[in-house]
Order: C-alpha cells, then structure tokens, then sequence
C-alpha cells in the first residue's frame, strides 16, 4: 500500500489541494489520517477508482444522442417524391445560384 500527499493527489486529479480536504471529508475518495490532523490518500485505491470512473464515461457517453437537428434561417423545401428534369435543373440552378432562362413548353 503507497501513500501520497494531499498535494500529489491534487496533481493527479488535476484540482486544489483543497478540492482533496474536501473530497476526503465527503467520503469521495480513499484516505488515511494520521497523527495529528496530516492525511494521506491511497494511490492504488485513488487510481482504481479513476480507471472505473473512466470506464463507465466511456460507456455511458456510447448512449447520448447527437444533435441531429441543423439550425439554420434559410427556408426549407418539401422532399420527397420524384422530380422532373426541369424541377432538377431549376433546383440545381438556384443551388448554384445560377440564373438561366426558362425553356418554352412544346
């Protein structure tokens, strides 16, 4: 069993010194106090409970849906169904935002 400094700890998770007093008090990681009022934290048991805690990040963050929704201020056109030549070029033309004249019915 290795112990480590309130510091170190702090480096580790990457917080105050602090931050640890407090995790401690709250029970949210492993400690030891000794004489007086000095405390030490488990390395083993700190760095176990961070790979666990990672692990299940990994594993919870599989199941969060994306953002599928595309925000935009331009309007929309219905889709579906099947379009005409003269619908595609007229829909490929204002994409590009070409501007070409129209062909006379026959």
């Amino acid at each position: 069993m290795s112990l480590m400094t309130v510091d170190q700890a702090a480096e580790l998770l990457s917080v105050c010194s602090r931050t640890v007093y407090n995790m401690a008090n709250d029970g949210r990681i492993p400690v030891v106090r000794m004489r007086g009022r000095s405390l030490r934290v488990h390395r083993e048991k700190l760095e176990k409970m961070l790979d666990e805690e990672a692990a299940a990040s990994m594993r919870d963050a599989g199941g969060v849906p994306e953002e599928t929704e595309c925000r935009t201020k331009e309007e929309t056109r219905p889709t579906g169904g099947s379009a005409t030549s003269y619908q595609m070029d007229a829909t490929l033309d204002d994409l590009l935002g070409l501007k070409t004249k129209r062909q006379q019915r026959r």
